[in-house]
């Protein structure tokens, strides 16, 4: 009876589980100036006019290496931007979009400019 019971309930967890959908990583990673940096403020957007009305889908700062990870994300592309602030007058920034393929990582090296705040 128990193995019954135990049979009944691997069917049912295997059959009322949905899949997800097939997902892919973005891996970033900011430099200046010839190196990487960290405590980069990186702002991600799942569509072109949801940057250009701030609604964020997630948003993360940068390692000791410059890297920031977005894992699962959901096939298509996606938009982000990057800033680190190293005085009241000089900060960093970059922004560009990314295609992010199902089952695969994409690795986007992101080359920082100089903006006056």
């Amino acid at each position: 009876m128990k193995r019954i019971l135990l049979l009944l309930g691997v069917f049912l967890l295997l059959t009322t589980c949905k899949k997800d959908p097939e997902t892919g990583d973005l891996l970033i990673i900011f430099e200046y100036d010839e190196t990487n940096q960290e405590n980069v403020t990186c702002t991600l957007y799942n569509s072109w006019e949801n940057f250009q009305n701030y609604v964020f889908l997630d948003e993360q700062v940068s390692d000791e290496f410059g890297e920031v990870f977005f894992n699962e994300l959901e096939p298509g592309w996606y938009y982000f931007e990057g800033e680190k602030v190293f005085s009241s007058m000089f900060a960093v920034y970059y922004m560009d979009s990314v295609l992010v393929e199902p089952l695969k990582q994409t690795n986007k090296k992101a080359i920082m400019y100089a903006t006056k705040k």
